[in-house]
């Protein structure tokens, strides 16, 4: 008998349990990214839970989170923490990943169109479900007009930044575009690879991720839920604590008037 989870609640789950969303916007992994993210995890572990939901044949499917389990599974762990979701997936997961980790150009732009599609909107009534102005939504989608061969480059170029793809995608033809983006991986290639990696390094994403983890928690509305959640809340944010003291004291920095390790409260409890 499948197993019956609550919206909005934590649990602890087995990664082997956990399928890809065919409906997925990341379609690149970088692996070198992935590595790092890796190392990250299996040293401090995962810090935010996934996302995940159930179909109606009880398998469980992964909403938001692809790039943590994968790398968690990679780390050698077994289990992940994630929080159960429902309704809207595809709509949710997308917006999650553009708020946790960047998706690359190429896929923000499909996965845009699809969303179009599947939900009949126009470009303002996506623009306001993603939170983002029109003027902005019309630019990404223009990237779709990108021959397929040049998209495909962009995969396996991941560096090559949105507002570069923006400026090729306003030439008139094919062959100008080639040019122009083979331009300008051979003026990288002859910087060096730090080139490119300078504006935005694994290091920069977990910060900003951690920064936009911060403001999600100021924003709970915790005060709405039932008690159960708001236990599993508390031990959550202790358990974060506590990672983020050792992190803190690895680094030769301890808070003032943190209670002593025998009196710290709790682990984490997942239903």
């Amino acid at each position: 008998m499948a197993t019956t989870y609550t919206k909005g609640r934590l649990y602890k789950l087995k990664i082997a349990d956990l399928n890809l969303d065919p409906g997925q916007a990341r379609k690149f992994m970088d692996p070198i990214a992935l590595n790092e993210l890796s190392a990250s995890i299996r040293k401090h572990g995962v810090l935010s839970p996934i996302q995940f939901r159930q179909h109606e044949d009880g398998s469980l499917f992964i909403v938001a989170g692809h790039r943590r389990v994968r790398a968690a599974g990679m780390a050698g762990l077994t289990e992940i923490a994630g929080t159960f979701t429902a309704g809207d997936t595809r709509l949710q997961g997308f917006v999650e990943n553009l708020q946790r980790e960047s998706l690359l150009p190429i896929d923000e732009a499909e996965e845009m169109a699809a969303l179009m599609t599947e939900y009949s909107l126009n470009q303002t009534q996506l623009a306001e479900a993603l939170g983002k102005g029109q003027p902005a939504v019309s630019e990404t989608l223009s990237l779709n007009g990108l021959p397929e061969n040049i998209r495909g480059t962009c995969r396996t170029n991941p560096n090559i930044p949105k507002s570069f793809l923006l400026k090729v995608a306003k030439l008139k033809n094919e062959e100008g575009m080639r040019r122009k983006v083979q331009s300008f991986l051979n003026k990288n290639a002859q910087s060096g690879p730090a080139a490119l990696k300078k504006r935005r390094t694994p290091q920069r994403s977990l910060i900003e991720r951690t920064d936009m983890l911060t403001g999600e928690f100021m924003s709970l509305p915790w005060r709405d839920w039932s008690e159960n959640d708001r236990t599993d809340l508390v031990n959550a944010l202790l358990g974060i604590r506590d990672r983020a003291n050792e992190l803190l004291a690895d680094m030769g920095w301890t808070p003032e008037g943190e209670e002593s390790e025998a009196e710290s409260s709790p682990l984490l409890r997942l239903s």
